[in-house]
């Protein structure tokens, strides 16, 4: 596709959203896990502020404990800096024990898959090379990259993966926008290379679940008909919003790894949140995840990386166990009363705050009901039947501006004596 007019054509325009495709009747058997993106995509990000070495050793000790089992550490061949990094970072994983199993991003271009190579003499251990390439008609359209020039650069780079035993992930960039017919002849120089893992990227977050869906089952069976086994891996932007709802259905149908960052840090809109994908997992029962050690990674990301956590963000923002609402202080003022943490934590709440190591709360300001105090009263070891004290509190919401700390109730009841 070389020696193309300014003005391009129509047919560079696609997107699987529009594909209706047969639905395979099982998924692939994989047991999906994450693939933890923050130390590469998570930084491209233009707000967010570089780790030093030593943060990012203990960005992944945070990996490990929240139960990261793989994760892309770097790009090794921007610089030699960025090398050298990447190989301490694999001593550090192999000194410290961790289960997780280093990767490294790179193009299809001799120098970056020699860097990853020269990691794993380095550091002396098995490490995954992704290695990416556009496919996108969009792609080939703006690079002036033929079907050819692509088939080549993913055998070359095959070929180099095998020959310094790095395991070799073939990485397409914006597939969700690449049509069948070129994605059936990227596939089948795959196919030829040897090719045993294979990423399809949504990278500009174009997809809808029903996008990533049609790709996967369309994915899934081109490989079958040819009897190859091929594990595939899903990796989201969130341009659209939708990062998280297409890696669970890339995870539900099959994905053996689904890329994600902490906080969904990221370029542009930012990539799918790992943090989500883990305890939606958890939650699902798919798989089992430290979910206070998931808080800690968070936590320590947002201050390391420079990232505001919004105070609605899911599961981990703020004011996520909040609520001033009467009705729902009603109910779990009911639960707390009942005395299982669970029943408590789930009758206004998907989440339960104690998984977190977090806690209902029940605001006070001014427009509270009574069962808001009897609610903090309750819990806080005081008569919450006194009618004179409740009414005294609610009186001192009224006049303040916002919820009432813990500290100014205790004024109040104080005064009140």
């Amino acid at each position: 596709m070389t020696g193309q007019s300014a003005h391009p054509s129509d047919d560079i325009w696609f997107n699987w959203n529009t594909v209706d495709v047969e639905v395979a009747e099982h998924p692939p058997a994989y047991s999906g896990t994450f693939f933890d993106e923050t130390l590469r995509d998570g930084l491209q990000a233009p707000h967010i502020r570089n780790p030093s070495l030593e943060q990012k050793r203990i960005l992944v000790d945070h990996m490990a404990r929240a139960g990261v089992r793989s994760a892309d550490l770097g790009f090794p061949g921007s610089d030699p800096e960025a090398l050298r990094e990447c190989v301490a970072l694999a001593r550090h994983i192999g000194e410290a024990g961790h289960d997780i199993v280093p990767g490294y991003a790179g193009r299809t271009h001799p120098a970056d898959i020699a860097a990853i190579c020269e990691i794993a003499a380095r550091a002396e251990t098995r490490v995954d090379a992704y290695v990416f390439i556009g496919v996108s008609p969009i792609r080939q359209y703006v690079e002036d990259w033929s079907i050819s020039r692509i088939q080549s650069s993913i055998d070359h780079s095959a070929e180099a993966c095998v020959g310094s035993d790095v395991d070799f992930v073939l990485v397409l960039e914006d597939a969700v926008r690449c049509t069948p017919e070129v994605l059936g002849k990227v596939y089948d120089a795959a196919i030829a290379s040897g090719v045993t893992r294979l990423t399809l990227c949504d990278t500009v977050g174009a997809a809808r679940p029903e996008g990533t869906a049609a790709l996967l089952h369309w994915t899934n069976r081109y490989f079958a008909s040819r009897q190859r086994s091929v594990a595939l891996e899903w990796h989201g932007h969130n341009d659209r919003g939708l990062a998280l709802a297409n890696s669970l259905t890339a995870l539900a149908l099959g994905c053996a790894r689904v890329h994600g960052t902490i906080l969904g840090i990221g370029e542009r809109a930012g990539n799918a949140s790992l943090d989500q994908l883990m305890i939606n997992s958890h939650l699902d029962g798919r798989q089992a995840y430290d979910l206070r050690a998931l808080v800690q990674y968070s936590e320590y990301a947002s201050g390391v990386l420079n990232v505001d956590v919004p105070q609605n963000y899911p599961a981990l923002g703020r004011d996520v166990f909040k609520t001033s609402a009467g009705v729902h202080a009603s109910a779990i003022l009911k639960a707390h009363q009942k005395g299982n943490t669970l029943v408590k934590d789930s009758v206004y709440s998907s989440v339960p705050a104690s998984f977190l190591g977090r806690e209902q709360e029940v605001l006070i300001d001014e427009a509270s009901g009574t069962n808001n105090v009897r609610y903090w009263l309750t819990v806080h070891g005081y008569d919450s039947s006194d009618a004179s004290l409740l009414k005294t509190i609610l009186a001192g919401a009224k006049s303040n501006r916002g919820p009432l700390t813990d500290e100014q109730i205790g004024q109040i009841i104080a005064t009140a004596e």
